[in-house]
């Protein structure tokens, strides 16, 4: 009778770190059947859907609570899952919202759990760490300050790395990725990178694109390109791009574009990481509906809402959140990274502390070794 493992991760990023993941298991263990939900990466390493992840990504506190029916029902057809199929071990890849209720349930039904990047509850809602030490069995984190916070409430934790620091590879140097996208090599670019959900699009790519136009009528040199995810429809993209033309679109190269870009203005959240590994100064766009901005702030416990921030222990890229997110209050920053060089200089040495932070490669390998071993502690 072959191991069963259920595994939900609820966005872009949880399938990509969770396709790394299912590739290993199976790697160490072939006759694994692994369920859940995830995307096309954890599809493509072997793992049966019941979701894609591009059904349950919705962000900011009102949005998740408009689509509430939406999601109970897709919650309870996952629990009748897990009872039908009994899996050894329930896999939980961030998205809390969703996950640490599932692991209350999974956990009264007797069912192990293990936690892959851990919901960032200490920075906005500590005392959950508490509730978590009493139905989480093991927690893989991505940053090394986690560790001491869980430990300290009683969860075993062990810090496995940031997956990142697998995957922050170029296909291309500056000559050939400025050739390829008809750009000069030689003059500034601002690369602008406004996330993988259709909100950030909506919510931030207008200022973005305003912003960088402005710039360019002061310096006629500057050139603009935009990165596309893949989980942008080409239609509603476009629809933003048709009144600057002299704007490239970049796709499926964004960390060649991170790293040949002379300065970038990216969207809160993994990219600020992948953006201060490949050190370029960069500017942190926040912006979300105002009713869930007013909860957020409620319970945000922290100084700094971009991760590089957070993991630097510093402001090394300047936020621009909500209201503040204007032409008029990034357009000087961003011209000094630009154009100012010792400035640039004072803000990679800066970026350089984030990668020193993320840990050595090999995050997915060491999770999968993880629940592995957990397994095999299950059934002595």
């Amino acid at each position: 009778m072959s191991t069963k493992i259920m595994i939900l991760a609820g966005e872009a990023s949880g399938d990509l770190h969770g396709g790394e993941l299912v590739k290993e298991l199976f790697k160490a263990e072939p006759n694994l059947e692994i369920f859940g939900v995830g995307g096309d990466k954890m599809r493509q390493a072997g793992m049966e859907l019941y979701y894609h992840v591009d059904q349950l990504a919705y962000i900011g506190f009102w949005e998740v609570i408009k689509h509430y029916f939406y999601f109970r029902r897709i919650f309870f057809h996952l629990l009748e899952e897990l009872d039908k199929r009994r899996p050894d071990i329930v896999v939980l890849i961030d998205y809390p919202g969703f996950n640490l209720k599932f692991a209350r349930q999974a956990h009264k039904k007797g069912v192990n759990i293990f936690y892959f990047i851990a919901p960032q509850v200490w920075a906005w809602a500590q005392g959950r760490a508490k509730k978590m030490a009493k139905y989480i069995h093991h927690l893989a984190v991505i940053f090394d300050f986690e560790v001491p916070f869980f430990k300290k409430y009683g969860i075993k934790t062990t810090f496995v790395g940031h997956p990142l620091m697998d995957g922050l590879k170029t296909t291309m140097d500056k000559q050939t990725f400025c050739q390829h996208f008809d750009m000069n090599p030689d003059t500034p670019l601002l690369a602008l990178l406004p996330g993988s959900r259709k909100q950030e699009i909506e919510f931030l790519l207008p200022v973005m694109l305003k912003a960088a136009t402005a710039l360019k009528k002061q310096h006629g040199d500057l050139q603009i390109a935009v990165s596309k995810a893949a989980t942008i429809r080409e239609e509603n993209f476009n629809s933003y791009l048709k009144e600057f033309p002299d704007v490239r679109i970049i796709e499926n190269k964004t960390y060649d574009l991170m790293k040949h870009a002379t300065a970038a203005f990216v969207a809160s959240g993994t990219a600020t990481l992948e953006t201060a590994c490949f050190e370029t100064p960069f500017v942190i766009a926040y912006r979300v509906s105002p009713l869930s901005y007013l909860i957020g702030k409620m319970l945000v416990k922290i100084h700094h809402i971009g991760l590089a921030n957070i993991v630097a222990g510093e402001l090394v890229a300047k936020e621009y959140i909500q209201q503040g997110l204007t032409v008029e209050n990034v357009k000087p920053e961003l011209e000094k990274l630009l154009y100012d060089t010792n400035y640039r200089v004072t803000r990679i040495n800066k970026l350089k502390k984030v990668k020193q932070k993320l840990g050595a490669p090999g995050a997915a390998g060491k999770t999968a070794l993880l629940i592995l071993d957990q397994l095999k502690t299950n059934r002595t």
